[in-house]
């Protein structure tokens, strides 16, 4: 199980470095600035996530679609939060952008542990060849980007008990819906199909072969969905530390800020 390929050593490492130099350019040019300002720069990012979707979308239509590409995948996810978040302007937007945070998060966290989980090194070696492996990439180091946009730039919401009990409820919404069409597809959203992780898929199918294949794979899918659940949950409480760690370091967002 191969955590890291000198492929990604060799690109995400500097892309990582480019991303952070650009957060404390955007900190120093627009910290001090209106939310609204200083939400610029996610709103670009959401514009070209959408824009990148669609050319992936009629790719595949143009190829004859499959139906991997449903959008249902847990990274699917920031096509719609992200630019939630960025243009959304509302009674929920606090809930919002800490759901989004949340799933920045989580998406950060697994790239920056196993980034080979979310693309391979294939898809970097193809990157100038194959638009779906340009899109993987440059999807995923984006939404890297915008979770640390997130925290540089002061965009988190609140860290309550309510902003808490939404995210937990939406990322059991989600397994259950991507659990549901995965079996009825055959199609592998969020490994709710089949598992992605070796060790695991071995396991799976040595339950299947012991147990038959309906009593294993819903054992797999609880299991799974709970993990979702567990691990946004402690997304949830490293979000809220980090966030703590931001205000600490440059001050309350609202500080000599004009939010009008």
């Amino acid at each position: 199980m191969e955590l890291w390929s000198a492929a990604h050593l060799k690109t995400l490492l500097p892309s990582i470095g480019v991303m952070l130099v650009l957060c404390v350019l955007f900190r120093l040019w627009l910290g001090k600035m209106p939310r609204r300002i200083r939400m610029i720069p996610l709103q670009v990012i959401a514009v070209i996530l959408l824009v990148l979707e669609v050319g992936k979308q009629a790719v595949s239509f143009s190829c004859g679609y499959d139906l991997y590409h449903i959008p249902l995948h847990f990274c699917s996810l920031f096509l719609f939060s992200i630019p939630l978040m960025a243009f959304y302007r509302g009674k929920h937007d606090g809930i919002v952008s800490t759901l989004t945070t949340v799933l920045c998060g989580s998406a950060t966290l697994l790239m920056t542990v196993y980034p080979a989980l979310i693309y391979s090194s294939g898809n970097i070696e193809a990157y100038f060849s194959d638009f779906m492996s340009f899109h993987t990439v440059t999807f995923h180091t984006l939404v890297y980007f915008a979770f640390l946009l997130i925290l540089t730039l002061q965009l988190y919401g609140d860290f309550g008990r309510r902003e808490r009990k939404v995210t937990l409820v939406a990322i059991t919404i989600y397994s259950v819906v991507a659990a549901v069409v995965s079996q009825l597809l055959k199609t592998n959203f969020t490994n709710m199909y089949h598992c992605n992780v070796p060790p695991i898929e071995d396991l799976r199918q040595t339950l299947i072969a012991s147990w038959g294949y309906a009593p294993a794979q819903l054992l797999y899918v609880g299991v799974l969905t709970v993990g979702h659940i567990l691990f946004l949950w402690g997304l949830f409480a490293l979000c809220k530390l980090l966030a703590r760690g931001a205000d600490r370091l440059f001050g309350s967002a609202s500080e000599g800020v004009d939010e009008a």
